[in-house]
């Protein structure tokens, strides 16, 4: 039996990976902060590595903003780190 959670805010930060999603080279891993709001009905992505360059910080971030929805998120925010190539999605955002 699965309980049912009720989120109304959620503030995470985690280490992500992500490759073929963006058609890199290589794989890039960096950290992310995670902010939604429920009563704003908003969820915001912000790359927050000091070693991440911006362009690839905006192509990090625009990539989550299209293609991921907090609740993909959820269960993964205590994992090392969440692979995005490798994510399970809850949403097709």
């Amino acid at each position: 039996m699965t309980t049912e959670r009720m989120v109304d805010r959620l503030d995470s930060v985690f280490d992500l990976r992500i490759h073929k999603a963006l058609n890199l080279p290589e794989s890039v891993s960096t950290r992310v902060m995670l902010t939604y709001s429920k009563i704003d009905n908003r969820t915001t992505f912000k790359v927050v590595a000091a070693k991440t360059t911006e362009e690839m910080k905006n192509r990090i971030t625009s990539w989550l903003d299209d293609h991921i929805h907090f609740e993909d998120l959820v269960s993964h925010l205590g994992c090392e780190e969440i692979d995005m190539d490798n994510l399970r999605r809850a949403s097709h955002a």
